[in-house]
C-alpha cells in the first residue's frame, strides 16, 4: 500500500517541480523583505513599506499581512521547518495562520505553553494520513487553530475558583491584595453611586455619512449562536439575505423554532463534562457557552447508528443529515470552504439509479457543486468507514479529502488530545506558580538585611534559620 503522502507533492504530479519552485521563490522574497536588522526595526513602517513596494510593486497592506505571517511562522518553530522543507503551505495559508492566532487574547499570546499547543495542533493536520490527499483549505487550517485556541483559553488564568482549573492561590499575594477595612461603612456607602448592571450585550449604533444606520450588536457565543440560528432559519423559509431575515425578526411578527445541533464525545468511560462541543458553524464552544446551551437541550442523540441509519426516501431524514455535517464539517469538493449547514446532501450513487441514503453513499456538496457532480463532470468515491472521499478526474489521476468534522476518526483522535491538553494545562500553570513562589521565597532570603531602628544597643541582624521559613512547596 502507498504511503500517506500530499497530492500537491506527489512525484507524478506534473506541476509539481514548478510549483515547489514558484512557493519558495515567493517565501524567500518576504523573507528578504523583513527588517532583521537593528537599523531597519525602529524605521518608519509607512517609509518602509513605500521602499518595498517601489521595489517589488505590492502594496502596503499585503506587504503588512506576509510580514505579520512570517513573524507568527518564527513563533511556531516545527511549523517553520515543516514549512521550509516542504513548502506544502503558500503565503496565503501562512496569512490565515496568523489571522486565526491574532484572535486569541493578547495574554494568550505571551503564553509559551499556547504557540507549543498551535505548533503540535498544525503539525498533526499537516501530517496526511491517506495517499495523494488533497492539502488542507485555509478554512481547516483556521479552524484547527481556534480548537486550540478554545482548549487552552479556559485555563488561561493563572488562578481561579477551583484548584483543578488552575494553579493553587498563592495566600502571601492574597493577603497584600486584601482591601483596607472601612472604618465607617454606612458613610461610604451612602456617597457611592447605584450599582451598575451586571456587563453582558453591547449594541453599538453609528448614523453613517449617507444616511444609513449602522447597528452592531456584541454578544456572548451562546446567545450569539441561538440568534444566528434563528436567522438561518428565516433566511432558508422565506428566501431572503440574512438582514433581512433579522430585520424580519426584530419587526414583524414572527416566530420561528431553531434546532441547534451541538457535537459532544460520548466515549465511554471519559467524564463528558471534559469534552469538547462543537458547534457547525462557531466550531468548537467555549465552557461558558456550553452551560448555557446545554440547559437548552430538549433531545440527546447518540450517532452511533446515525452512521449506518437508512432510509427509503430521496431526502436523508434529520439524523442522518446531523451525522453528515458533524462528520464533513464542509463542502467535500476540492477547494471549497462553505459550510456543510448551507450544503445539500448528495447521493455518491444516484437516488434513481439504486443508490441508498445512507451516509456510506452520501456527501455534503453546496449546491453549485453539488449541480457540477450530477453532470457528470467530476465523480467521486466515498470511504464507507471514514468518510474520506477520492475525487477521480478527468486525466486518470485521483486526491483524497479527508473529513474533518468532530464525527470523522481523525477528529475523535484530538478530543483525546483535547483532555489531555487540559491536564497538561493544569500541571504547567501549577508548576508555573510554583516557580513564581520560589523566586519569591529566594529573593526574601537574599534581601539585604534591614537597617536597625536602635543606634546604640540593638542586637545585630540576623537571618533566620531555614527551617523557619521553609520553601513553599
Amino acid at each position: 500500500m502507498a504511503a500517506p503522502s500530499w497530492s500537491v507533492l506527489d512525484q507524478s504530479n506534473k506541476y509539481r517541480d514548478v510549483r515547489q519552485a514558484k512557493l519558495q521563490a515567493e517565501y524567500e522574497m518576504w523573507r528578504s523583505c523583513q527588517p532583521v536588522t537593528s537599523e531597519r526595526e525602529g524605521e518608519d513602517w509607512t517609509a518602509l513599506t513605500a521602499e518595498l513596494y517601489a521595489k517589488i510593486g505590492v502594496m502596503k497592506h499585503h506587504i503588512t499581512r506576509n510580514l505579520d505571517a512570517l513573524d507568527v511562522l518564527d513563533r511556531l518553530p516545527r511549523l517553520k521547518e515543516f514549512v521550509e522543507s516542504t513548502f506544502l503551505l503558500d503565503m496565503n495559508h501562512l496569512c490565515s495562520i496568523e489571522k486565526a492566532v491574532s484572535g486569541a487574547a493578547f495574554a494568550l499570546q505571551e503564553d509559551p505553553f499556547f504557540w507549543k499547543a498551535v505548533d503540535e495542533d498544525l503539525l498533526e493536520r499537516l501530517t496526511p494520513s491517506r495517499p495523494l490527499q488533497l492539502v488542507p483549505s485555509t478554512s481547516t487550517i483556521t479552524d484547527t487553530i481556534r480548537n486550540t485556541i478554545r482548549s487552552v483559553e479556559e485555563l488561561a488564568a493563572p488562578q481561579s475558583d477551583a484548584w483543578g482549573e488552575g494553579a493553587p492561590p498563592d495566600p502571601e499575594a492574597a493577603e497584600k491584595e486584601r482591601p483596607i477595612p472601612c472604618e465607617n461603612p454606612g458613610e461610604l456607602m451612602s456617597t457611592l453611586p447605584p450599582p451598575e448592571e451586571p456587563p453582558g450585550s453591547t449594541l453599538i449604533v453609528e448614523d453613517l455619512s449617507n444616511g444609513d444606520i449602522r447597528i452592531e450588536l456584541i454578544t456572548d457565543q451562546a446567545t450569539g449562536t441561538q440568534i444566528l440560528g434563528a436567522v438561518d432559519e428565516v433566511a432558508g423559509e422565506r428566501t431572503c439575505s440574512k438582514a433581512d431575515a433579522l430585520t424580519t425578526l426584530i419587526l414583524d411578527d414572527v416566530s420561528t423554532r431553531v434546532t441547534l445541533n451541538l457535537y459532544q464525545a460520548e466515549d465511554e468511560g471519559e467524564d463528558q463534562a471534559d469534552s469538547p462541543t462543537f458547534h457547525p458553524q462557531r466550531g468548537l464552544l467555549t465552557l461558558q457557552a456550553v452551560a448555557a446551551l446545554r440547559k437548552r437541550v430538549t433531545r440527546t442523540i447518540s450517532m452511533r447508528h446515525a452512521k449506518t441509519a437508512a432510509t427509503g426516501t430521496y431526502k436523508p431524514t434529520s439524523l442522518i443529515r446531523a451525522y453528515l455535517i458533524g462528520r464533513d464539517w464542509i463542502c467535500r469538493w476540492p477547494g471549497c470552504n462553505r459550510r456543510a449547514t448551507h450544503c445539500d446532501a448528495d447521493h455518491h450513487v444516484n437516488h434513481a439509479d439504486g443508490g441508498p441514503t445512507t451516509a456510506a453513499n452520501m456527501v455534503m456538496l453546496c449546491r453549485h457543486h453539488h449541480n457540477r457532480k450530477t453532470d457528470d463532470v467530476i465523480r467521486y468515491i466515498v470511504d464507507q468507514h471514514s468518510g474520506d472521499v477520492t475525487w477521480l478526474f478527468a486525466d486518470g489521476t485521483y486526491a483524497v479529502d479527508e473529513a474533518t468534522g468532530p464525527l470523522a476518526p481523525k477528529q475523535k483522535r484530538w478530543v483525546r488530545t483535547y483532555r489531555q491538553r487540559r491536564r497538561a494545562r493544569r500541571e504547567y500553570l501549577a508548576g508555573q506558580a510554583a516557580a513564581e513562589r520560589f523566586e519569591r521565597y529566594q529573593d526574601r532570603n537574599n534581601s539585604p538585611p534591614p537597617e536597625p531602628e536602635k543606634p546604640d544597643h540593638q542586637i545585630p541582624w540576623m537571618r533566620p534559620p531555614p527551617d523557619d521559613d521553609p520553601p513553599p512547596f
